[in-house]
């Protein structure tokens, strides 16, 4: 009786989600309230609208109705999430809206990130540390540590569902994935109403992903990464996932490892190239993903990479402290071993090619006159800026030499 109650919410937030869509696209088109391509972040090929979000919440509500409804009969004591939670999910819900539809700067859309996970923390919802020694028995030094960690556990995965939502289908299945396995580790330790609660956001997502597997119809927009990476970041906090408490604090990390990963080489690599953190560009994993075969394959892969961590997630829940430590070096492991057939991750070469840079800089006399070279261009690759300079320096250094036959031109740099 009680898995056919569970199978009810979850087929209500699915057919609300589905059922909802069509009409709402229609009415989207006719209002031209759709994506547009622009040829640099969005690449899609004609105009789709982006109200999936919106279907998303209605399927989510109509869960927890239903949910709170049959509760009874379940006999669960199911405690739904302080005010806070909702007024931050509605928030980012109505932030996210008026995005898709005209546009919000990304500072100001940081803003209401951080002013929605303060209002999660003003409700109790927070990263717990009081079972680290270090802050055993005090409370000041522990919220002075889990209030700006839990500002950056609910900002950064708030952004990672947001960017990886790239291609057709890939953060809807990435997001029902993670539902499925934070659950799974909640259902673990028994916490059977955390289970219910993560139902009819899962199931509302899958409503949705049929309509946006490629080719989508629709696409989840704002509306949808935003909410889904704040209650994702919500849930997973929502109780211990492990008595150990360190371990308990690596399984979240774990259960949401293809997003952050993608997320910080994204942030990484844009502070490497000297771009702003929200510059757009062409590099995330499904992007080489799919420039080596297609949309729905390098979705299938990312679906596969989700479920592995997920799996490791819930094998380090059910484990000791000893053994879950292996299965986490063992994902870090194999999660290397991918991003390096990727291409990311070349970090000896680098270092080997700045190391040699430095020692033939080195080597030039202190005495040698200054370079007639132009100032170098700051858009242009350190290294290869480096690596001309050094020549034109030992070119200097050398009797008889016409400066005027140096070109002041730098190399272009070739893309990564």
């Amino acid at each position: 009786m009680s898995l056919l109650l569970l199978l009810l919410v979850l087929g209500a937030s699915v057919l609300t989600t589905g059922l909802a869509i069509p009409s709402i696209r229609r009415w989207a088109i006719e209002r031209d309230w759709v994506d547009r391509p622009d040829g640099e972040r969005k690449l899609h090929h004609k105009p789709v609208p982006a109200v999936g979000g919106i279907a998303i919440a209605a399927g989510a509500v109509a869960g927890i109705i239903v949910l709170i409804a049959v509760e009874p009969i379940l006999g669960l004591s199911l405690s739904l999430p302080p005010a806070g939670f909702w007024v931050g999910a509605l928030l980012l819900f109505c932030v996210g809206v008026i995005d898709d539809r005209v546009g919000i700067n990304f500072k100001a859309k940081l803003l209401f990130q951080v002013i929605a996970a303060y209002l999660l923390i003003h409700a109790g919802i927070r990263v717990d540390l009081s079972g680290i020694p270090f802050f055993a028995g005090d409370g000041f030094h522990e919220a002075l540590y889990a209030i700006p960690l839990t500002l950056l556990w609910v900002v950064g995965v708030v952004n990672a569902v947001n960017l990886i939502d790239g291609i057709d289908g890939l953060a809807g299945g990435v997001v029902i994935i993670a539902f499925i396995a934070a659950a799974a580790v909640f259902g673990l330790h028994g916490n059977i109403a955390l289970v219910a609660f993560a139902i009819p956001f899962a199931g509302a997502v899958l409503g949705f992903l049929y309509h946006n597997f490629n080719p989508a119809s629709v696409f989840m927009g704002d509306s949808g990464s935003l909410v889904l990476g704040f209650v994702l970041a919500a849930f997973t906090l929502q109780a211990p996932m492990h008595a150990d408490p360190l371990v308990s604090l690596a399984i979240p990390v774990v259960v949401l490892g293809l997003p952050i990963i993608d997320t910080g080489l994204s942030v990484l690599r844009r502070l490497f190239e000297r771009k702003a953190i929200c510059a757009p560009d062409h590099d995330h994993i499904h992007h080489r993903l799919s420039r080596l075969g297609s949309v729905r394959s390098a979705v299938m892969v990312l679906y596969a990479a989700s479920a592995w961590f997920a799996l490791a997630a819930i094998l380090m829940s059910a484990s000791i402290p000893v053994y879950a430590v292996i299965v986490l070096g063992l994902t870090a492991v194999t999660a290397v071993f991918g991003l390096r057939t990727l291409g990311y991750l070349h970090v000896r070469e680098s270092i080997a090619q700045w190391k040699m840079a430095t020692a033939a800089a080195s080597e030039v006399p202190e005495e040698t006159a200054p370079s007639p070279i132009a100032a170098p261009d700051e858009s242009r690759a350190p290294t290869v800026r480096l690596y001309r300079e050094i020549e034109v320096r030992r070119e200097s250094a050398r009797p008889g030499v016409d400066f005027s036959s140096v070109n002041a031109e730098e190399p272009a740099a070739s893309a990564a």
